[in-house]
Formats: C-alpha cells, sequence, structure tokens
C-alpha cells in the first residue's frame, strides 16, 4: 500500500469536519447536601458521596440529546471515518476529533448539519425562553436545597449552548519542510510528521473494516441466533438491518475517496449488495428459517476477505510501507 499516494488522494478527494455540541447538564453538585447526608450517615469522607440536584428540572435536555443523537448516528458518523482522537480542553471538557468526509457525501452531510442546527436553535430558543420558569419552579421544587447562587445570567447560561461544524484541509504528506534548523532536526521532524500521517492513514483503513466486520457479523449472528418460538434468542430488529444497509451504501465513497479503492473492499461491497437485492423485508426473514439462515451464511461470507490476516496484508507488515 502507498501510504503518499493514499494521503495525497485524501488531501485531494475528502475533507475534514469537526462537530462540537454542548449543553448545560442541569445537574449541580451540592456540598450541602452532601455533608449532611454524610453527618446522618457516618460517613467518614463526604468526598465518597455525589449528590447533586436537577436545577432545571428532570429531562429538560432530552431534545438536545435526541437532535444530536440522531444526526450523529443517521448521518454523521455513517458519512465520514474517524481522523484524530478526542482530546480535553483546558475546563475538562471534551474537544471531539477530526473525522473524514469524502467530498462527494459532503453536500449531503452539510445538509444534515443545516436541519440539525435548525432544531438545537429552535431548542435553544424555547429553554431560554422558559427559563425564567424553570428558576420559579426550582423555588418550590427544590424546597430548602434551592440556590439562587447556582443559576447563571441568561446572557452567560446562553453561551453555554454550542453547535459548531467545521472544515479543515487534509494536510498533505511531504518532505520538503522548509525551517531554519539543522539538518538533523529537520530530518526529525520530517520524519515525525510522515509518521504521523501513516499512522492516521491506518487507523482510518484499520476502523473502516473492523467497524463493517463487526456490523456484518453482528446482524448475520443474530438471524443465525433467532428462533421464532423463543423470542428472547437471538430477537433482531429493523433498525440493525438500516444501519448496516446505510454502512454498505456509503462504502464505495469511503473507499474510493478514502482507502484508496481497496480491491478487496470493492469486491466485499458488491457481495454485500448481492446478499440484500434477496431481503425483501426483515419480516419475510422472521418467518422464513432456510432464507433466514442463508442470508447469514451469505452476509457472513462476504466479508470473509477482510477478516484473517487481511488488515496485514494491506500494510504489508514492514516499518516502511
Amino acid at each position: 500500500m502507498d501510504k503518499k499516494a493514499i494521503n495525497n488522494t485524501l488531501a485531494e478527494n475528502t475533507t475534514l469536519v469537526r462537530l462540537t455540541a454542548k449543553h448545560p447538564s442541569g445537574l449541580k453538585v451540592d456540598k450541602y447536601l452532601r455533608e449532611g447526608l454524610a453527618n446522618d450517615n457516618d460517613v467518614v469522607d463526604s468526598r465518597l458521596l455525589n449528590v447533586s440536584k436537577h436545577i432545571y428540572g428532570t429531562n429538560v435536555n432530552k431534545y438536545f440529546r435526541r437532535i444530536l443523537n440522531q444526526f450523529r448516528n443517521n448521518s454523521y458518523y455513517p458519512l465520514t471515518v474517524a481522523w484524530s482522537d478526542n482530546s480535553t480542553d483546558d475546563e475538562g471538557h471534551t474537544v471531539s476529533g477530526w473525522r473524514l468526509c469524502p467530498n462527494s457525501n459532503l453536500p449531503h452531510l452539510q445538509e444534515q448539519v443545516d436541519k440539525a442546527k435548525i432544531e438545537w436553535d429552535t431548542e435553544v430558543r424555547s429553554f431560554m425562553k422558559n427559563y425564567p420558569k424553570m428558576v420559579e419552579s426550582a423555588k418550590t421544587n427544590l424546597g430548602d436545597t434551592y440556590n439562587e447562587d447556582d443559576y447563571l445570567h441568561t446572557e452567560d447560561l446562553e453561551r453555554k449552548f454550542k453547535f459548531d461544524f467545521e472544515l479543515g484541509l487534509v494536510p498533505q504528506m511531504s518532505k520538503d519542510i522548509r525551517l531554519n534548523v539543522s539538518s538533523e532536526l529537520r530530518e526529525k521532524i520530517e520524519n515525525d510528521a510522515v509518521n504521523r500521517a501513516n499512522n492516521n492513514i491506518k487507523s482510518v483503513f484499520k476502523t473502516t473494516v473492523e467497524a463493517l466486520v463487526e456490523q456484518v457479523d453482528h446482524v448475520s449472528g443474530k438471524l443465525d441466533e433467532y428462533d421464532p418460538d423463543d423470542k428472547q434468542k437471538g430477537f433482531f430488529n429493523k433498525s440493525s438491518f438500516d444501519k448496516l444497509r446505510q454502512a454498505v451504501e456509503v462504502l464505495p465513497s469511503i473507499n474510493s475517496d478514502i482507502l484508496g479503492n481497496d480491491p478487496t473492499i470493492n469486491k466485499a461491497h458488491q457481495k454485500l449488495v448481492s446478499v440484500f437485492s434477496t431481503i425483501d423485508s426483515v419480516d419475510t426473514l422472521r418467518g422464513d428459517t432456510s432464507k433466514r439462515k442463508k442470508v447469514a451464511k451469505d452476509l457472513s461470507g462476504a466479508v470473509g476477505g477482510l477478516k484473517g490476516g487481511f488488515l496485514d496484508k494491506a500494510f504489508g507488515g514492514s516499518k516502511d510501507d
């Protein structure tokens, strides 16, 4: 595998994307309650306890979580692959890593971002409109545990909401680095940059293949174990098929724009498409044991070439690959 060629293909055919979304949790640690609970129950160290209160009421954030989960699960994750790990900022908050999006998928992803952002902003406006009522209700509902210092001014609270979608360029792998440093140090910088790019490429390839195989194995396993007379054994639902079908649909763009158009992945995709073409509906599979067993076997066989030593062969097994 020519990683430099793949990296340059990534730079031409993909875009780095990153979603940063956050909202107030509504949970507030109450040290006085914690101390009281510790004293009442002979707890030696109150720090062993975690006592929080819902200062905005319960489930007020469920709409924000729904918007995020739907966008991530239906669009963001299926249309992209991980590029860099999450990190932590100075305040201890998680900072999402960058993901790779094939440029052919980018218009659709941006469209879904815009829709999610509209929903998000609508919920933020609704939350802020109801905020004074939440505070008034808390005075009654929280009783003696109510503390006005727990509640931010509206301007400060509104800044706690964030839904940002960033775009970035994939850096091209190059050893043409011009720095006013010694030749030894420049060589080290060059090699470190190339190694980081190589590791990213290998991670993208490995993560994509393993995720696909895991999805297929999950669905085929559920099909194989299913017993119509025992609903709890090997139960499978339509959503598992839909997620796998979506993964299969976007695989060609990910393979061509990100993975270097690997022929083994192409072959697996063709086999998976062929298997799905034989499935009329999930309900049909539930009622037809022989068909269900065959689909399970065919799904597993479709990704057989991606198992075993495929990843080792794809990367040659040498340190210079």
